[in-house]
Parts: C-alpha cells; structure tokens; sequence
C-alpha cells in the first residue's frame, strides 16, 4: 500500500474477496489533463472544431514528453445520437484516487495491489445528449471508456465506433488478423505478425485483432480491450492503419450467420469496455501487468473455496476418437493418477462413450482414482456451423442450459470446456457472462475454446479458469504452423498471454499420424508448462508419451503448478526469446525458449530471488531435439546462470530455498 496517510477508507469483506477501495479528492489540474501519480503517464483529451481526440504522453522531464499514443479520435454512434461531431466539452469531474487488494485464484500473482487516479470528462452533442469519458492512469499504463448517463429501459443501438490509437510510425508491431468468418472461426487463431513496421495494413478486410503490441519511441506498449460485460460488443481494429491509426472494428456482421446483430443493444445507464494501453519502459512493465483484471468487475461469486485450479491429462489430440472410448479415458485418468494431476479432459464425442461403460460410470472411476473430470460442449448450435460436434445445443438455451448443467455436477463432474463460440457480437457476449454465471452456481469450473480474448473475466468469475483465443498446439496439423511454432510461443509470452490465462494445450513430446511432427525441442516443450499461464494446464501428450520421458521430467511434472504468486520477466524479446520466472511459495520456477532456428547461450540473471541459497534442479536440450539434460547446483540471487539453448529449445527449473 502507498505509504502516505488515506483520509477516508470504505472495506467490504467477501468471502473470498477482500478489497479496499479508498477515493480521496485532489487539487485541481488542468480541466483536460489526467496523470497517473508517478507523474510518468499522461492523458489529454482535445475538443476541437466539435471532434474529440486524445493523446497519451510518457512525462520524461518536467519539460520533456515522448509520445506512446499520438492524437487519437474519439467519439461513438447510436441508432438515435452521434457522438463524433458537433461536441462541446462540458466539465471534468475532480480526480479521485482508487486504491484497492484483491486476490485471484489463478494468474500472474495471488494478490494484486491496483493503484489509480481517476476522472470522467463531460461532452454533450448538438441534441445536448450527454457522452462521459471515464480515464484510468496507473503507474503501468492508461485505460479509458466511455459511457451514457440517464435512467431508461429503453433499448437504443450501439452501431459504429470512432476510438483510435494512433502509434508513432517509427517502431514495429506484433499482432494478429482477425479471424475471417468460417465454419471453425472466428477464434482468434490467425498467426500473430512477428514485428512488422507501424501501420502495416492488415491482409483481409476483416482487419487486425486485440492485443497489439508496439515497441515505439523507446516504450513497449500494449494496446487491448478489458471489462467487457453483456451489454457490450466485443471489438478489433480495422485493417488499414495508415500513419499509425488503428482504429476500432465492430463484430464482422457475418458472424452468428444471422442469429445475432452486429450492433449491440443498450439501456441507460450504459458503460462500455475499457480501452487498455499498458505502457513501459522495457517488456517487463507489459509481461507483469494486472491492468485487463484490474480494470475488470469485481468477484460476483460468495463462495470460492470450491475452485480448484490445476493440471489435467487430455487425449483428444494425440487421438481424436478417443472420447468416445471407455477404457482409452481410463487410460488418461490412470496417468493424471499417477502425475498427481488434478484432471483429465474428456472432449468431443464423450455422449456416444462405447467399449466399456459410459460417461456417468467413467465419472465413478475417475472419482476412486482421484482425479477430476472436464466435459467438452458445443457452445450453441445456432450461432455456429460446426459439424457433427456433439453434445450441442445444451449450452444457448438457459433451461436446457440449467439442467445438463445439474445433471453433470450431481455425476461428479468438476468442470466444462465450451467450445465454438465464434463471435464477438453482444448475443455471445451475453452467453459467455450466462455460461459463467450459471456454472458458477452448479459449481462447474470452465474452460472456453474457439473463443475471444479474456477481459479480466476470470476476476468477476473466478471459475473461468483458462480461454483458448490463441493459435495452440491444435494448429500441428498443419506444416507451416510447425515451421514457425517457436516464434509464436515467444510472442504469446508478450500479447496474447499477457491479457489472461491461455489455454494453448502445452507439451507436445511424440508426434501422432495425423499431426505434424513438431520442431521445437522436448526442453522447449516442457519449458511452456512455465511460460504459459493457463489455471487449468492441458497436457497435450499422450499418455504412452509421457510415460516414456526420464523419470526426473515425470517428477518435474508431478510438482510445477499452475497458479502463482508472483510473476517476473527475466529476459528475451518477441520472437527472439522468453524467459520468465513464477514464484510458488518460496518456490520459484524459471523456464526459457527460444523462438529462433539457430542455438545460442544466454545469462540468466537470478536477481528476482530473495536473499539466501537455492537449490536449483535444471532440465534443458540434451544431445538431440527428444532428449533431455539434467543437472543440480546451489545458487543465490548475485547467480547468472549461463544456459545453453538449441535452435527451437529451451529450458526450466525449480529453485527450491533452503
């Protein structure tokens, strides 16, 4: 907590939430202005010729300023009021400090400390239709959103959006397309673009996705989308972006093949989605950020001593059929038994379950093992086009919803993976927030595949534990994916990771028929289990697979967890290197990769470690691409570690104190 004294103080106590919330008027500043409390981040809003813009500045000296965001418009559209021309600037309300601690269940750390300076700007259109502007500056970045006053149930039409983000044009971007619409997308599963110039166009209409990440004028900046609720769209950018100027872009109107608007419907009052710019100096400021859960809802739910994050065995990939298969699902709750996992994932098809018994007496074996089960779901059925990919049409409607949800929670089961959501319009929005809520309450963790991007959701619903929203390890059917999975891996520990637990299904140690054999060495393989930050890690191996490695690689996978209570960047830059260190406990585990086809050797700095000696257990390439190395030392945090990395290899360890 900031040590100067707090001159009023409101505490609630959940049960499973403490938060303190502290709003202290300050002095005066310039009606237009907003800066964080270091003084290092700047928002000013312009209001010229009836246009509004805003810019964002990095305060380098007190007379001078390098630019993160560049003039920016801003302004929406309703049905009934525009909100991009014709305005006046009206007041801006006094700055407000928040100050709150709250604890996440599963994330980069266990106890977040989000610290802001808050103001709403006041702007009225020509109809005196009134446009807030709510800015949020923190010691790691600015996030801004906009909202309408009022008292009416009265529905009216989100229908266009001017927001930019207008990036300095001599510095590079990492980010994605967004997905065209197809029969297995949008899912944001496009391959992220690996440092191209500033204001690269994108290579399809449908334009570029959330994150984007520049580095720029001697900053990092990361630019994206947080507490998103059901009364909102969620958006992407359009794809051309000259002279730097990423401008918002609604859900593309094919999307839900009809069953849903492109526009969102609102009641007053409304607020929307956060715009999130996460700024810093060097890559840990964006690696280590909390902002997306900070600027999320608070935790809705009174009870959380039942979720339980954790790991889980999943045999889907490594053989498609195998859902269906009694004794193969055996097979992968002996292995979660024996790893100390705490789940195995049974996918699609698990409903037509043959060769033995079905999924109610495969929840009862499961249970005397040990070992949680995960059931795959189609999300909708209407909204998406998706073949033969059942069970379906028990997630979108509300009563059916309710009771498949009652009846598998009565089995035992612990949690679902819901699947082909595929849109970003306000309907599946809306679903996502019913889905969550109404596991919740039947005490369901859940996983969402073919999904969009976290928002600080796991926040509100804590039993969100992990959303795909990434091109993973399904991707290996095809050759390409393969040739430049390493790159990708880099990049994700630096976009796609940063704004939420992703479920990029990890580890990958033998090569099925069906899919391409992978280039990344094993150690690279094991190397994610740390990099990737998922509150449910599925294990993308089979179980012969595993069963096959040295038994230190099986002891390593017995202990790594999932959850932390502190996360740093060590070292590495997007597509070039990752290397980060998480601390369980006393515990910390560090895991590098190497998103480059040739070998290097790198200096690990170990200044993140307390005072005091470790012992350290270090798992690295071996001779060839499937072999291991393995050696122990004692080290302390004046330690670099010299490591070598093989092209497409990697690295991990555990220092445990003594």
């Amino acid at each position: 907590m900031n040590a100067r004294p707090l001159r009023s103080f409101l505490p609630f106590l959940t049960l499973s939430l403490l938060t303190l919330n502290v709003v202290r008027a300050e002095s005066p500043a310039p009606d237009h202005t907003i800066t964080n409390e270091a003084g290092t981040l700047r928002f000013t809003l312009a209001v010229e010729s009836g246009k509004a813009t805003y810019r964002i500045d990095h305060v380098d000296t007190p007379d001078k300023n390098s630019s993160v965001l560049e003039s920016s418009p801003l302004g929406v559209t309703r049905t009934d009021a525009d909100f991009t021309s014709d305005l006046t600037f009206v007041s801006a309300s006094s700055l407000r400090v928040i100050d709150e601690t709250y604890p996440m269940i599963a994330g980069k750390h266990s106890l977040i400390h989000h610290r802001a300076v808050e103001r709403t700007f006041t702007l009225q259109n020509a109809l005196q239709r009134t446009l807030t502007i709510t800015v949020q500056a923190t010691a790691d970045g600015v996030a801004f959103r906009y909202g309408f006053p009022g008292q009416s149930s009265q529905l009216r039409q989100l229908i266009a959006e001017s927001t930019g983000f207008k990036l300095p044009v001599n510095g590079r971007v990492w980010l994605q397309p967004y997905d065209k619409v197809a029969t297995w997308a949008p899912g944001y599963e496009s391959r992220y673009r690996n440092g191209i110039p500033t204001g690269t166009a994108a290579p399809a209409a449908e334009g570029w996705a959330f994150p984007v990440l520049s580095q720029t004028n001697g900053h990092w900046i990361l630019i994206t989308e947080a507490g998103l609720d059901a009364n909102n769209y969620a958006a992407h950018l359009q794809p051309d972006a000259t002279d730097g100027l990423y401008r918002v872009r609604l859900p593309e109107e094919p999307e839900t093949y009809g069953v849903a608007p492109q526009a969102a419907a609102i009641s007053l009052p409304w607020a929307g989605a956060w715009r999130t710019i996460i700024v810093g100096e060097t890559p840990a400021a964006v690696v280590e950020s909390d902002l997306v859960n900070n600027l999320a809802a608070p935790n809705t739910l009174a009870d959380t001593t039942w979720i339980k994050p954790g790991r889980a065995a999943w045999s889907w990939w490594s053989d498609m059929a195998s859902p269906s298969d009694f004794k193969k699902q055996q097979t992968y709750i002996d292995l979660a038994h024996d790893l100390h996992w705490e789940y195995s994932l049974v996918d699609l098809g698990w409903h037509q379950m043959k060769n033995g018994g079905d999924v109610a007496q495969l929840a009862t074996y499961a249970k005397q093992q040990g070992v949680g089960l995960i059931l795959w779901y189609n999300s909708g059925g209407k909204h998406n086009q998706v073949p033969d990919a059942g069970p379906q049409d028990k997630m979108d409607d509300p009563l059916v919803r309710d009771a498949e949800m009652a009846r598998i929670a009565a089995l035992g089961i612990k949690g679902i993976k819901v699947d082909f959501m595929q849109s970003d319009k306000q309907y599946v929005i809306a679903l996502y927030h019913d889905i969550m809520r109404d596991a919740a309450r039947h005490k369901l963790l859940i996983d969402f595949h073919g999904a969009t991007l976290p928002r600080g959701w796991s926040r509100t619903y804590p039993n969100l534990l992990t959303m795909e929203g990434v091109s993973g390890a399904e991707q290996y059917w095809d050759e390409l994916y393969a040739e430049d999975a390493q790159t990708l891996n880099t990049i994700y520990a630096f976009t796609r990771n940063v704004v939420g637990p992703m479920d990029y299904t990890p580890m990958i140690f033998a090569d099925p028929a069906h899919q391409k054999p992978h280039k990344t060495t094993n150690a690279h393989e094991l190397a994610l289990s740390v990099v990737f930050e998922s509150g449910v890690q599925h294990f993308v191996s089979s179980a012969e697979s595993i069963r096959a490695q040295p038994a230190y690689v099986q002891d390593f996978l017995r202990i790594v967890p999932v959850t932390w209570d502190e996360t740093r960047y060590v070292a590495g830059a997007p597509g070039e290197l990752a290397v980060l260190a998480r601390r369980k406990g006393n515990d910390w585990y560090l895991a590098g990769i190497n998103g480059e086809k040739i070998a290097k050797s790198i200096n690990v700095p170990l200044n993140f470690l307390r005072a005091g000696n470790y012992a350290c257990e270090l798992i690295g390439d071996g001779d060839s691409a499937h072999t291991f190395s393995n050696s122990n030392q004692v080290v302390n945090n004046t330690t670099k570690l010299t490591q070598a990395l093989a092209a497409r290899g990697g690295f991990c360890a555990r220092l445990v104190r003594k």
